[in-house]
């Protein structure tokens, strides 16, 4: 049996507006707001952070239902 790794969320402290002007720009590039944090992170230029976001990246479960 595959073995489950544990998620884990992290929250940032912004305004309303701030949290829906980043949602509107993320779904213009047809991303999530994870998607959108996470690849503007990976811009830092430290190169562990940018491999393990890219990994997370493709890991990571697209968006909707899972399928059975």
């Amino acid at each position: 049996m595959a073995t489950l790794k544990k998620r884990t969320r992290f929250q940032i402290d912004a305004s309303t507006e701030l949290r829906d002007l980043a949602k509107e720009v993320a779904a213009k590039r047809r991303m999530t707001l994870t998607e959108f944090v996470l690849t503007a992170l990976s811009k830092e230029g430290e190169p562990r952070l940018t491999k393990l976001i890219a990994k997370e990246l493709k890991e990571k479960q697209p968006p909707g239902r899972p399928q059975k």
